[in-house]
C-alpha cells in the first residue's frame, strides 16, 4: 500500500460524533449540576470538601481527556505530514525519472540526427572533391592554352620589334609626352577652377552686400515716403487756409451782440492748473477764441475730444454752445490724425451707454436725468460741472471718475493702449 492510499483512507475515515465541543458541553453540564447540588443541599464542611474534591477530580478528568485527544491529534498530524512528505518525494522521483527518460530520448534523437548530418556532409565533401578535380583539369587545359598564346605573342612581338624598332620607341615617347601634357593641362584647369571659385565667392559676397544695401535703401525709401506723405498731409492740413469760424453772442439786454472768432494754432499749449488730468498735454495744437473787445480764451483738447477752456465771466450769460460743438469737431479731426487710438476710444465711448460704468444706482440715475447718457459724455465733463448735477456730491464725482478710468483700462486690455498723452520730456510752448 502506497503513502497516497494511506492518506486517502485516513481522509475517508468517518468523523467521530463526539467532538471537543460535545465533551466540553458535557463537562459544563456536570459542573452546573454539581454546583446546583452544592448550593441547594445543606452540607457540613466535610461534605463540601468531598464535593469540591469531586469537582476537582472531574476537572482533572477533562484535562486528561483533552491531553489524550490532543496527543492523538498530534500523532495523526505527524503521520499525515510524514505521508505527505513521502508522497512529495515519490512525486519528485517520478518527475526525475520522466526527465531522465526524456533526456535519453532527446540524446538518441540528437545522435541519429548527427549521424544523418555527417553522412550528408560526407556526400557533399565527395561532390566537392570531384568538382575540384574537374576544375583542376580545366585549369590545366587553360594553362596550356595560355602558355601557347603567350608563346605566340612573344613571337609576334619579337617579329614586330625586328620589323619596326624605331617606330615603336617613337610611339612610346609620344605617348609619354601626351600623358605629361594631359597632366599639366589638368593641373592648370584645377588652378583655374579654384581661382574662378574664389572670384565667384567674392562676387556672391558683393551681390549679398548689394542686396542688403538695396533692401536697406528700399526700407529707408519706404520710411522717407511715409514721412513725406505724413508731412505733406500735415502741411496740407496746416496750410493756414482754415476758415476762421465766427459766432455772434447776443447781449442779455438785446442792445447788440459780441463777435467771437475761433483760430487754429498748430503748436501745443500748457493746460491750466487743476485740469491737467482731463486734457492732452502733449498735443501739438490748440485753439483760441477771440472777441471784438480783444479778449482771448485759450482752448486745449480734452482726452474725450471735448474743448477745455475757461469762459470769461462777462460772456457766460450769453454763451452759445455751438462754439463748443465747433471746437469738438475740430479737435476730433486733429485727434484722428495725431492720436488715432485715442480717437477710436472716444468713438467707442460715445457708443457705450453710461450704464457700463460701475457706479451706484443713485449716481447712475442722477447722470441719466441730467442728460449724460454715454461714457464719453460723463468722461468729457469737468469735475466742477459734475458737482453741480443734482444728487451728486464731490465724493460721488470721485467715484464716477474712478469708474470712467476703470472703463478705459478695460478698453485698453481689449483694443490696446492709447498714445502717450503726458510726456514730461515734451517741450511746451
Amino acid at each position: 500500500m502506497t503513502s497516497q492510499n494511506v492518506l486517502q483512507q485516513l481522509q475517508q475515515l468517518p468523523e467521530c460524533p463526539v467532538d471537543d465541543e460535545v465533551l466540553h458541553q458535557t463537562f459544563v453540564t456536570a459542573y452546573g449540576q454539581l454546583s446546583s447540588m452544592r448550593k441547594r443541599l445543606k452540607l457540613d464542611d466535610l461534605e463540601k470538601r468531598l464535593l469540591d474534591n469531586c469537582l476537582s477530580a472531574l476537572e482533572q478528568v477533562q484535562i486528561d481527556i483533552n491531553l489524550r485527544l490532543n496527543h492523538e491529534a498530534d500523532t495523526y498530524n505527524v503521520l499525515a505530514e510524514a505521508l505527505e512528505h513521502v508522497q512529495q518525494e515519490l512525486d519528485q522521483h517520478s518527475v526525475l525519472a520522466a526527465e531522465i527518460a526524456q533526456i535519453r530520448l532527446e540524446a538518441k534523437n540528437a545522435a541519429d540526427e548527427a549521424i544523418q548530418e555527417a553522412r550528408i556532409r560526407e556526400g557533399e565533401a565527395e561532390n566537392r572533391a570531384i568538382n575540384a578535380e574537374n576544375a583542376r583539369d580545366r585549369s590545366a587545359g587553360a594553362l596550356v592554352t595560355a602558355q601557347l598564346a603567350l608563346t605566340t605573342l612573344n613571337q609576334e612581338f619579337t617579329h614586330y620589334r625586328r620589323k619596326n624598332p624605331e617606330r615603336l620607341a617613337a610611339d612610346l615617347q609620344e605617348r609619354d609626352k601626351t600623358i605629361s601634357q594631359h597632366r599639366a593641362d589638368r593641373k592648370k584647369q584645377s588652378a583655374l577652377i579654384q581661382e574662378l571659385q574664389q572670384k565667384l565667392n567674392i562676387a556672391d559676397k558683393e551681390v549679398g552686400k548689394e542686396r542688403r544695401l538695396r533692401g536697406e535703401t528700399a526700407n529707408e525709401l519706404i520710411k522717407l515716403t511715409a514721412l513725406h506723405n505724413n508731412l505733406k498731409e500735415r502741411v496740407e492740413f496746416h496750410d493756414g487756409q482754415e476758415d476762421v469760424a465766427q459766432f455772434l453772442l447776443q447781449l442779455p439786454d438785446g442792445s447788440g451782440d459780441v463777435g467771437c472768432y475761433i483760430y487754429n494754432y498748430h503748436f501745443g499749449l500748457s493746460v491750466f492748473h487743476g485740469i491737467r488730468d482731463v486734457s492732452i498735454e502733449t498735443a501739438n495744437f490748440h485753439y483760441q477764441i477771440r472777441t471784438a473787445m480783444m479778449l482771448a480764451m485759450d482752448v486745449v483738447p480734452g482726452i474725450w475730444g471735448n474743448p477745455v477752456f475757461r469762459i470769461l465771466p462777462d460772456l457766460l450769460p450769453m454763451w452759445d454752445t455751438a462754439i463748443n460743438d465747433e471746437l469738438h469737431e475740430r479737435i476730433m479731426t486733429r485727434l484722428a490724425l495725431d492720436f488715432p487710438r485715442l480717437h477710436k476710444r472716444i468713438i467707442d465711448g460715445k457708443a457705450a451707454p453710461v450704464s457700463e460704468l460701475a457706479i451706484p444706482a443713485r449716481a447712475l440715475n442722477a447722470l441719466v436725468k441730467a442728460g449724460y447718457d454715454t461714457v464719453a459724455a460723463v468722461g468729457g465733463e469737468l469735475p466742477p460741472e459734475l458737482v453741480k448735477v443734482k444728487g451728486l456730491s464731490e465724493a460721488t464725482v470721485d467715484e464716477i471718475r474712478a469708474a470712467v478710468n476703470s472703463w478705459c483700462i478695460a478698453w485698453s486690455k481689449t483694443n490696446g493702449d492709447i498714445e502717450n498723452l503726458k510726456n514730461p520730456n515734451t517741450r511746451r510752448r
